[in-house]
């Protein structure tokens, strides 16, 4: 299977400057705008201060768009019921009467599988803020090494 396509913002191999500017404006276009990122009033008081903070937390990554309100609030949905299923089972044990493991066990692994995807879409884990600020990094310096500018054309 292959992998899912990342933004240009991510590329990791040798792409021209056309190619580049052509994919940063399909992004852009396609992002929409980002204006209109509030929480859904379908969620609740905690799953809205969820949305909040991790809206917050992206703000300056520029990443989000108005489209990615559904993912936020699934997200928020998600962390929310997986902490409403620690509580229950901090409360009452791993195991229910029957010596089997509890039902909250089972919705909480359903939810963490659907918590790890959305992480991922969102860049949320360690692993990929850190990949991140290695791309912004490193085009960093291209943008300010003169030898790439003159190689690439950009006098």
């Amino acid at each position: 299977m292959a992998r899912p396509a990342k933004s240009i913002s991510m590329k990791t191999g040798l792409m021209t400057k056309e190619e580049i500017n052509a994919r940063l404006e399909g992004e852009q276009r396609l992002r929409g705008q980002s204006d209109a990122l509030k929480p859904p009033s379908y969620l609740s008081n905690t799953q809205k201060k969820i949305f909040k903070f991790i809206h917050k937390q992206l703000e300056s990554s520029g990443i989000l768009g108005n489209l990615d309100v559904y993912v936020l609030a699934q997200t928020a949905i998600t962390i929310d019921r997986i902490q409403e299923c620690e509580a229950h089972i901090n409360e009452n044990g791993l195991l229910g009467i029957d010596g089997k493991p509890s039902s909250s066990v089972k919705i909480r692994e359903s939810y963490m599988k659907d918590f790890f995807r959305l992480c991922n879409e969102l860049s949320l884990s360690p692993q990929s803020r850190a990949k991140l600020a290695n791309i912004n990094f490193q085009s960093k310096q291209n943008e300010a090494d003169p030898l790439l500018s003159i190689l690439g054309g950009d006098e």
